[in-house]
């Protein structure tokens, strides 16, 4: 497992995690990310970038979605929330999923381009 650091936090990387950019939207989520895991003593885990098996329009495959190993956290649910408002606060194009079929063993985020600001 490789580590990236950025601002001064700690995110592991799961091995065959593929990036072709991080932008700002991913660094500033990073920070985030990390803060609300560090509540738990966990570090998170980055499991899928660019890579792995996802709807074809996924925002995944333009750099804007990743998903988060919610191992070790107590309360997922409750950290996805913490995640969502902090990144919402944020800009209102960032989108937190966890808790539905799909996402039961792992925290999607991704930053919604085509997001209507309501």
């Amino acid at each position: 497992m490789s580590r990236v650091f950025l601002f001064m936090i700690r995110i592991n990387v799961k091995k065959g995690v593929v990036f072709n950019v991080i932008g700002y939207e991913f660094c500033a989520l990073s920070r985030i990310v990390f803060r609300v895991f560090e509540k738990y003593n966990v570090i998170p885990t980055l499991t899928s970038a660019y890579d792995g098996e996802h709807v074809p329009d996924s925002w995944h495959y333009k750099d804007l979605g990743w998903d988060w190993r919610t191992w070790g956290l107590a309360d997922p649910k409750a950290a996805a929330d913490a995640i969502r408002r902090q990144a919402q606060a944020l800009d209102y194009r960032y989108t937190v999923i966890f808790g539905d079929k799909k996402h039961l063993d792992h925290i999607h985020t991704e930053y919604d381009l085509n997001k209507k600001n309501t």
